[in-house]
Order: structure tokens, then sequence, then C-alpha cells
């Protein structure tokens, strides 16, 4: 791979116009790779939204605790965006393979425990006095994802590697097969065909686990033009010991746990409601067991869709961020934070007005079971109110991540969604009796609070000079 980037977007802007054009021209086929990757799991609950009453409720336990236990290393290997990014910036690409092989390693170490904690899932969801109808086939689907972890780190490490030089294309070839196959396994497992026994939620993990592997190879096919001089490089003795030397690794992965630790805060205030409302199933007599959790999982995946759009826009803010601290350009620092944060706030008025206005009409793309489709059309127009903060934070969330601050995201998810989200949520849902929606409400008020506070802190760190971060 040259060592002088030629990719457009990787060149400075020279207006607020043409910032966007180049933030959308890098931004726009991420943001397309993230929503593809929400798509999968989109066509999962859409399929078990159709199969018995049962199978997505417990699809989404099990979800829960799968993602929930390995959403940690995830953010903790996020630590190879800014330091690719800048390192790209600085042209120093010595640095890249080194990175990649340390990012590799340390993915690796991270599964075994990971692992470990799925494997008495049953357990967990019993302590959690989840539905016991739905704890079996949850449990299967979680153990089921330990096969996945290895494969899902790989492919998010090599993607930052591609993302990094703006290569998007094979992400993009990626994606689409990827959605394709995910598809095709479904209608197989799921509902059984060609000699398949019928699985229901079960299918639906199995589905997850072949297409993460088959993603991996995928992207390795496609992008080994990229990927492949920077694996040749690593047969190295010198390169390889910088790489796996303990003291750089231990670094990355002090910068990389605060990533983690702010996925975890986030994701686990959207993990934590659904446990919620898979303990309100409980303890609350339903017609129709089920329907809260599968009312909940499908306005769940609907504000999925929406987020993977502004989480894009972050992911290339946080690239081109970081290519501008590479070269030292504070003006292109500045200028990049703006226009992504106008860019995701448009977007997300679009998606907030969709969800406000035809809450019944996504509702019923995701399922035919009627009490599932009431629960959600009561939720869609209160996830439709934090659009805009959502698009808002995860953008802040990636410029700061790009200017080599890790940390300020951490404390605003810890107070806003936990200090302020859960407890408000808890007290409307189980105080107020107004169940689901109010865990919710929670929610909205938690990502608005993190919102605010993030945006507080961009301003200040995208107006100092920021120094290129370094693990080596």
């Amino acid at each position: 791979m040259a060592t002088d980037p030629q990719h457009d977007s990787q060149r400075p802007s020279r207006s607020f116009w043409d910032e966007m054009r180049q933030l959308m021209r890098l931004g726009l086929p991420i943001a397309f790779v993230q929503f593809g990757m929400t798509a999968m799991n989109f066509v999962d609950v859409a399929l078990l939204g159709r199969h018995d009453e049962s199978s997505l409720p417990a699809m989404t336990l099990g979800n829960l605790m799968s993602f929930g236990v390995m959403i940690f290393c995830v953010g903790a290997i996020t630590a190879a965006d800014p330091l690719m990014s800048q390192a790209v910036g600085a042209r120093d690409e010595h640095a890249v393979p080194r990175l990649l092989g340390r990012t590799l390693l340390l993915s690796m170490l991270l599964t075994l425990p990971t692992a470990a904690l799925l494997l008495p899932a049953a357990t967990w969801l019993q302590l959690l006095q989840q539905p016991p109808e739905l704890i079996p086939e949850a449990a299967r689907y979680a153990q089921l994802q330990t096969i996945g972890i290895l494969p899902f780190l790989w492919y998010c490490t090599l993607r930052s590697l591609l993302s990094a030089h703006a290569r998007l294309a094979p992400q993009v070839l990626t994606i689409l097969a990827g959605n394709l196959a995910n598809f095709a396994l479904d209608s197989i497992f799921i509902f059984g065909a060609f000699g398949a026994p019928e699985m229901g939620a079960t299918g639906a993990g199995l589905t997850t686990v072949i297409c993460r592997w088959l993603m991996l190879f995928g992207l390795c096919a496609f992008g080994w033009r990229d990927i492949g001089p920077h694996l040749q490089r690593l047969k190295d003795p010198a390169i390889r010991a910088r790489a796996f030397a303990s003291g750089p690794l231990l670094r990355m992965l002090w910068l990389g746990s605060p990533i983690g630790l702010q996925f975890l805060l986030e994701w686990g205030a959207f993990g934590a409601v659904g446990l919620l409302v898979g303990f309100l199933e409980t303890i609350e007599e339903q017609a129709v067991p089920g329907a809260l959790l599968g009312g909940h999982q499908i306005t769940m995946m609907l504000a999925s869709l929406s987020f993977m759009i502004p989480l894009g826009l972050g992911m290339a803010a946080s690239v081109r961020v970081g290519w501008a601290v590479g070269r030292r350009d504070s003006q292109a620092v500045r200028r990049a934070v703006w226009v992504a944060l106008c860019a995701s706030a448009a977007m997300m008025t679009a998606f907030m007005l969709l969800f406000l206005l035809m809450p019944a009409a996504l509702a019923s793309l995701l399922a035919d079971h009627e009490p599932m489709i009431a629960v959600a059309v009561g939720l869609i127009p209160i996830a439709g109110v934090f659009q805009i903060g959502d698009g808002l934070q995860v953008v802040a969330v990636g410029c700061l991540r790009g200017l080599g601050d890790v940390r300020s995201a951490v404390i605003a998810n810890g107070v806003g969604f936990w200090l302020l989200g859960l407890t408000i949520g808890s007290a409307l849902a189980f105080g107020a009796g107004m169940g689901p929606a109010g865990l919710w409400w929670g929610l909205a008020i938690g990502l608005f609070a993190v919102a605010i506070g993030l945006l507080k802190v961009l301003a200040v760190r995208a107006a100092q000079d920021r120094e290129r971060l370094q693990v080596d």
C-alpha cells in the first residue's frame, strides 16, 4: 500500500461544503456498512416475528446476554481507530502493521474470558428473573455466539484498517454478501428447509455465527490488496516482536478500556431496559406472554437502524479528525467536527418525523402478532423523540475519539444513562406504573443528558491543539 494517501477524502478541506462533501464521501459508505450490519439483525427480528410467539422474545434475551458480554471487547479494540487514522494522517505507515498485529492478538486474548462468561447463560438469565419459559432457547442462542466472538472482533479490526486508508469498497461488498447469506440461512434454519430442522431463535443464532465467519473471510478476500501487505510485513521477526511486545499491548488495552467501558455503559443501559422489560413480563400477568419483550425488541430494532447513520458519520468524523490531528491541522479539526454534527442533526430530524408519524406502519414491518405490535406502537414515538440527541452524542463521541479523548464519554454515559436515565425510567416504569414506556422515557432523558455533556466537552477539546496518540 502506498505511503502517500491518494484518496480524495484524506485531503484537507477548504470550506464547510467541501468538508461536507468529503465527509459524505467517506461517511456514507461507512454508514451503509453499519446499516448493513444492523440489517442482518433486522432480518432476524422480522422472520422471528413471523415465527411462533416465543421465538422473538427468546432471541431478544439471548442477544442481550451475548452482545452485552461482548460489547466491552468491541470497544477495547476500537482503540485501533484513532491510532491507525492518526498514523495515516502523519504518513507513518510503518506503525500500521504493528497496530494491526497488536489488535488481532488483543482480540484473541479478549475472546477467551468473554466466551467463558457466556457458557452459563441460563444461570445468568435465571438470576436476572427473566421469563422461565424463554430461558432455554435464549441460553442456546447466547451459547452459540461463543463461536462467533473472534471472527467478529477480527472483522472489526480489519475494517478499522481499511477505513483508516479510506478503502470502503471491500467493506460494502462484504456487507452485501453477508446480508444475502444471512437472509438465505435464516430462512432455512428458522423455519426449516432443505432437510434442516425448524429451530426458531436457535436457528437465527446459528446463522449469525456462520455469517460472522463468512464476512471475515469475505473482507479478507475483497480487501486483500490493502490488508495483505500489512499482514505480510508481520512475517518480519523484528516487526512482529514490536507488534506483540507486552508493553505496547498493555498500553493499547489501557487506551481501549475506556472505549470498551463507554460502549458497555451505553449499550448496557439499553440492555438493562430490555432485562427490566423481561422482569415486567415475569411479575405481570400478560394475556400473551412475550408481548412486552417482543414490542420492546421491535422498537429497539428500528432505533438501532436509524442509529447506524450517525454512527457511520461519527466513525468517519473520527477518521477525518484523526487525519487532521496527525497533520497537526487544528483548523481542519474544528471544521470536521462542526460539519459532522450538522450532518447528523439533519439526518436524525428525518428519522424523528418518521418515528412520530408512522409507528404502526413501522411496527408491522417486523411482526404480525398484534399484541407485540400494540406495545411497539406505544414505544416507537418515544424513540422518535430522542433521535436528534442520539445522533449528536454518537458523532461527538467519534470526534472526541479522533482527538484522542477516550475518557470523557465514559463519564457522560455513566451520569446520563445510569444515574439519570435508568433511575428516572425505573421510577416511571415501576413507581408510576408506566411500564415499558416509562423505561423508554428514561432512555430519552439519558440520551439528551449525554449529548449535552459531550457537546460541551467537544467544544473545549476541539479548540485545543492535540498531540498524536502513541502506544509504541
